[in-house]
């Protein structure tokens, strides 16, 4: 019996906790816009032709973590779960991005925060000898990660029609710590947001979306609400890192990793559907 107390009060601790450090989520109202871009050439040794062709997508409101998730939110959630904790390539934890994470691992964090708050978990998720099966749960209202859409649509600054290089200005040195102003990723929200009060869309740490990768998929994307191939081997990351150089910030930039793996320059950011 006195177990079960201590249990339950542990349980009801760690839920203090979380909700004590939720992120702050900022309103993005849906709009429509044109996502990607034409330009069939290379930037350096990457050719750019998956991000076209530049094509009409049109999105409902949504909610984003104003921040990418921080390691003091994710260590929470790992001392909650047991998932071990990810190295921080000695920079620091606290308010510094949370990297090293899995695709994967940023998924079973949406749903802990979801069970955390009193919201429906967004996934269905299965484990077996072949890897983690991921599925929506259609209607659920708890955290997620955002679709590769609606990740392009907030970082270009949403229904404010405002154009920039980097995601809310054209000076780099303004709203994003990358390879010419740094050589280790920074606490967050410690450069100027965009001009929804988002920080950090381009540099500091990459992030993951829900969406699969495929180069040929803005040729058949539908319209309203896309949310990428049904299927594939890898998910994309978006909005460069603290090592990235200037063309790998463009907020048409597409890129793409193992759902499992991990590396000191991946982290994420979260949504809600409003």
């Amino acid at each position: 019996m006195i177990k079960n107390y201590l249990l339950t009060g542990l349980i009801s601790l760690l839920a203090v906790q979380c909700y004590s450090q939720a992120p702050e989520m900022v309103s993005v109202a849906g709009g429509t816009f044109y996502m990607g871009n034409d330009y069939t050439i290379s930037v350096g040794q990457k050719s750019i032709e998956d991000e076209a062709p530049e094509h009409k997508v049109t999105l409902n409101s949504f909610l984003m973590s104003k921040t990418e998730i921080t390691f003091e939110l994710y260590d929470l959630f790992c001392e909650a779960t047991g998932v071990e904790k990810p190295d921080d390539g000695r920079f620091g934890r606290g308010q510094m991005p949370a990297v090293n994470v899995s695709w994967n691992n940023a998924i079973m964090f949406c749903n802990w925060l979801s069970k955390c708050e009193g919201l429906d978990k967004y996934y269905q998720t299965k484990i077996d000898s072949l890897g983690m099966t991921v599925s929506i749960i259609e209607g659920a209202n708890g955290y997620r990660l955002p679709t590769e859409a609606e990740w392009e649509y907030a970082a270009r600054g949403g229904n404010t029609k405002k154009s920039y290089s980097y995601s809310g200005s054209n000076d780099y040195n303004k709203v994003a710590w990358c390879r010419r102003n740094c050589s280790s990723p920074k606490q967050v929200a410690t450069k100027e947001p965009n001009s929804l009060g988002l920080y950090d869309m381009s540099g500091n740490a990459w992030e993951w979306v829900w969406d699969y990768y495929d180069r040929n998929y803005y040729k058949n994307s539908p319209e309203d609400n896309p949310k990428g191939p049904e299927k594939g081997n890898t998910r994309v990351y978006r909005g460069g890192n603290w090592n990235s150089n200037l063309d790998d910030m463009r907020m048409t930039g597409r890129y793409f990793f193992a759902p499992n793996k991990s590396t000191n320059m991946i982290g994420f950011r979260i949504v809600r559907s409003n």
